[in-house]
């Protein structure tokens, strides 16, 4: 596994390879690659600098402020709400994605992305709720997006994030120093600890 930290200083905690640009109105903004990424690099991580906030926190909050929260962050399967603080809050929905999570903290090409495609997740590694309904165009759209569907998409994304680890040892991580736990992804890339499966990671799992 190759590491580096490579024009780091211009991209924050998201591969320096990409930037923010307008879609649409009814969109808004996405992330695009400005450079090839191969498969396997990680793309986005959260880290130190990314803020959790628990339900509490919401409700301490201003309309105004909390809709912001609601709109750019993500729940963990804490039910924990995170708000990046780097252009990964921009990360689009699209049920073909460009990016899959490797373990509960970072996404990982799931294919080589070519410069100027847009960086996608699906949004139900996010936890996503309420659904999203979703005009992603994908053959396999499921028009409703929910963070329940991990569990029934877990055992073929459990098979792909294992392939990803492997492709990952492979190529160059600029985003390595970032991790939150470089000793847990080491391990999880390198096949000495077996990765989470989705079906921990979903915060609706005991509710389902």
């Amino acid at each position: 596994m190759r590491r580096s930290s490579r024009g780091l200083g211009e991209a924050q905690m998201i591969h320096p390879f990409t930037r923010i640009l307008p879609i649409d109105e009814e969109i808004g903004d996405g992330v695009f690659a400005t450079q090839r990424i191969p498969r396997g690099t990680i793309v986005w991580t959260q880290d130190g600098l990314d803020r959790v906030m628990l339900e509490e926190h919401l409700e301490d909050m201003s309309p105004a402020l909390r809709a912001q929260v609601e709109r750019y962050a993500h729940l963990d399967a804490a039910r924990n709400r995170i708000l990046c603080w780097d252009a990964g809050r921009y990360i689009n929905h699209h049920c073909d994605p460009t990016l899959r999570g490797v373990g509960p903290w970072f996404q990982v090409a799931r294919r080589d992305i070519e410069a100027g495609e847009e960086l996608t997740c699906d949004y139900a590694e996010c936890n996503v709720d309420p659904a999203l309904e979703c005009r992603c165009g994908a053959p396999g759209c499921r028009r409703l997006v929910h963070g329940r569907d991990l569990l029934e998409l877990a055992t073929g994304w459990d098979r792909e994030a294992a392939a990803l680890a492997v492709a990952a040892r492979a190529v160059e991580q600029p985003l390595w120093p970032f991790l939150l736990d470089p000793a847990a992804a080491e391990a999880w890339i390198a096949g000495r600890v077996p990765l989470p499966s989705f079906v921990e990671l979903c915060a609706f799992r005991r509710t389902a």
